[in-house]
């Protein structure tokens, strides 16, 4: 009896402890998607409010405008730049903060005199999992096997997140594609009508000149007899 209550409470701790880990991972991690145009000739830059220790996943993709290329540069809260792209049309990078601060991302379209650029962008801010405290738990049995569901979570996270980001890239493809085959459309129904105009005005003009002919037959026609 006194080793099934042992089980038992140990199967409590052990849900306690998923519950825990799961209460961490979203009280611990900031996402920001979105999608914005930066016109020609312009920066548009964004900022984020990160601390010590924090780690920073960020992706992004042009998905429409011009040659589909943009350029792209990170700061960190001392303006010393930490990562960077040029005139490229997809990025990603992950670091760790090192000094906690303001951090800025700025996409740049000041080469492109013209056409503006549609960019879709993703930030994850991830400040890690705590732990549990070894002093709370008195079997070390069970603080190895809270530390690998942390690990087993942690890593679902990740591929969850990853997930995420797949899937908003492809979304924004398909976008980038509904747009494109809007555009054909459009361009072939003027075509199709300047066509059928210009077809229409020559059926006209044969038309008149076929009965300019037979005027002039009868014309001909009347002389002779008179």
């Amino acid at each position: 009896n006194e080793y099934k209550s042992y089980l038992r409470m140990k199967s409590d701790i052990i849900k306690l402890g998923i519950l825990y880990t799961f209460l961490t991972i979203c009280a611990s991690t900031k996402e920001t998607a979105l999608t914005f145009t930066v016109p020609a000739r312009k920066e548009q830059c964004f900022f984020e409010d990160v601390k010590k220790t924090d780690e920073v996943e960020f992706d992004f993709q042009v998905v429409d405008g011009g040659d589909l290329d943009i350029d792209f540069a990170a700061f960190d809260s001392q303006e010393a730049r930490i990562a960077s792209n040029k005139r490229e049309q997809y990025g990603a990078h992950t670091f760790q903060v090192k000094k906690s601060g303001v951090y800025k991302f700025c996409f740049s379209n000041k080469f492109s005199k013209l056409t503006p650029k549609t960019i879709f962008m993703d930030v994850y801010i991830d400040d890690g999992i705590e732990e549990p405290d070894a002093e709370a738990a008195n079997d070390a049995q069970l603080e190895s096997s809270m530390k690998l569901l942390n690990k087993q979570v942690d890593n679902i996270k990740n591929f969850l997140f990853k997930s995420q980001v797949a899937l908003q890239l492809t979304k924004a493809q398909r976008n980038k594609d509904q747009k494109i085959q809007i555009s054909n459309k459009d361009r072939v129904d003027r075509w199709s009508m300047i066509n059928c105009v210009f077809m229409m005005l020559m059926a006209a003009i044969q038309v008149h000149l076929l009965k300019q002919m037979f005027k002039e037959d009868k014309k001909a026609k009347r002389q002779a007899k008179i």
